[in-house]
């Protein structure tokens, strides 16, 4: 079920990932500087409110759902969906002071009331696409929500966006296409089951909101502000930036986050998909470390072919050129800096739950919120001397995070050695940021090292696949 489902994934990301990018492109060329920066903005705003709207519920789910029957998840599930409902008042009520302030006076927007309900929606549905995905991972049936997400959303989006495009039409008419093709993914994953739509709402409507809402709480609040911390950090860091800097500004920095955002899931795809495992896998007492380290493998090689084809991708400006003409060339390196970026997270995820699922949840609180505070305050020292420090200071929040999550885990095996290529990948890297450009050594080494990693992943995914269904429940 495992090797399903990460197939699925990676072959739906993938494909996903072209057609987001060729999405991103196509709205930075023609939408106006004014109206991309809009775009960035609302973006992130609904990025930081969804995962705020998530409550405790999505730690709950994680945690508790694999080990409970199909009954007692949906009792859960439609309790939590009810509950998001009740809350775009919060945030209509929250971008109305906002404004108050004169925040969005700077992008020269109209119609505010029409953005603001726009991105209270799109809050509520975020918040409820991201339970019902987790719900369907406890299950085991995240393929289904991934085609659904690939066909019904990113391909259908990138026809619509076109058009509207082509066609002179602004940014809201994007944002509520958004919302539209989002609200038919959340119908569309809520009923996998075909039960029928209006079934489903009328259970959710009848569901007791008060009655066994927060269970839990002490452990699924303390797993929901580290969350928070971890998820909202870049998005938090770009609202700060956005309240002072020029819209030109705001929109070089509003591509690197979008990329950033879209990026980072899929990067972490088969890490995520080890949720239920480690949860089942820590209550049932068996080790994690053999499956960590099968996974630490794919997950090195394919950041370091990714990379090293960015690399080159920027440095030739190959495609992009086209799309980036009202850009200034630091884009090039946003773009670069911001693809590295976005990978980290699939290193030290698998550590992170089997910790968070251990009882350790407060330790961990801790840390990552004094990481948070420590690159926050580094940020707000730094943001005046570097055009790029916001992404730079983002990547050492995340790299602080995965030796942390590492050193507390003692899986030495998991996260060193074994992988050469990503090494080489990552002294590549430093060297052209570093001003050297590219090099065919470098490269040369790089492209021996990932053949060498393959050939030996191979051996690993054998020996692995041997003992997955008895140790690791994968079935």
């Amino acid at each position: 079920m495992l090797r399903k489902a990460a197939t699925i994934r990676y072959v739906s990301y993938v494909l996903g990932t072209g057609l987001t990018l060729a999405n991103l492109f196509l709205i930075t060329y023609l939408l106006d500087i004014y109206q991309f920066a809009v775009w960035g903005v609302a973006n992130s705003l609904v990025y930081i409110f969804s995962q705020i709207g998530q409550l405790t519920y999505v730690q709950y789910i994680e945690k508790y759902f694999p080990n409970y029957s199909v009954e007692k998840m949906n009792y859960y599930l439609y309790k939590f969906l009810k509950t998001i409902s009740l809350l775009p008042i919060l945030w209509i009520s929250i971008l109305f002071l906002i404004e108050y302030f004169g925040y969005f006076e700077k992008f020269n927007a109209d119609n505010l009331i029409i953005l603001f309900l726009i991105i209270a929606g799109l809050t509520t549905v975020e918040s409820s696409i991201e339970l019902s995905a987790k719900y369907l991972l406890a299950q085991k049936e995240t393929p289904k929500f991934d085609l659904y997400e690939l066909l019904l959303f990113k391909l259908t989006r990138l026809v619509i966006f076109y058009f509207l495009l082509a066609n002179g039409y602004s940014v809201y008419f994007l944002l509520l296409t958004n919302l539209i093709l989002r609200s038919l993914l959340l119908i569309k994953t809520l009923n996998y089951k075909s039960q029928g739509v209006l079934k489903i709402l009328k259970k959710i409507f009848r569901s007791k909101i008060f009655e066994k809402n927060l269970d839990k709480l002490s452990y699924t609040f303390t797993a929901f502000m580290i969350k928070t911390l971890q998820v909202t950090f870049l998005n938090i860091l770009f609202i700060i930036l956005s309240i002072s800097a020029k819209n030109e500004t705001i929109a070089n920095y509003s591509l690197g986050i979008l990329i950033i955002n879209n990026l980072r899931p899929v990067f972490a795809s088969l890490s995520g998909l080890l949720t239920p495992i480690i949860s089942k896998n820590i209550y049932g007492n068996k080790d994690n470390t053999t499956l960590f380290s099968f996974v630490a493998s794919i997950n090195r090689i394919f950041i370091s072919l990714v990379t090293v084809l960015t690399i080159y991708i920027v440095d030739y400006k190959f495609l992009i050129s086209y799309f980036l003409e009202s850009f200034d060339d630091n884009i090039y390196t946003i773009i670069l800096v911001s693809v590295f970026a976005s990978s980290i997270a699939s290193l030290y995820i698998p550590n992170f739950l089997n910790l968070l699922f251990s009882n350790k949840e407060k330790y961990l609180l801790r840390i990552v919120l004094v990481n948070f505070i420590f690159c926050m305050f580094l940020f707000y020292i730094l943001r005046e001397t570097s055009f790029i420090d916001l992404l730079y200071i983002y990547l050492l929040f995340e790299l602080i995070s995965f030796y942390i999550f590492k050193y507390m885990n003692n899986l030495t095996s998991f996260t060193t050695a074994n992988t050469y290529s990503f090494f080489a990948t990552l002294i590549y890297l430093a060297t052209y940021l570093s001003g050297y450009g590219t090099s065919f050594l470098l490269l040369f080494v790089c492209i021996i090292f990932i053949g060498y990693d393959i050939k030996k992943f191979i051996k690993q995914f054998n020996n692995y696949d041997s003992i997955k269904d008895k140790d690791y429940g994968t079935k």
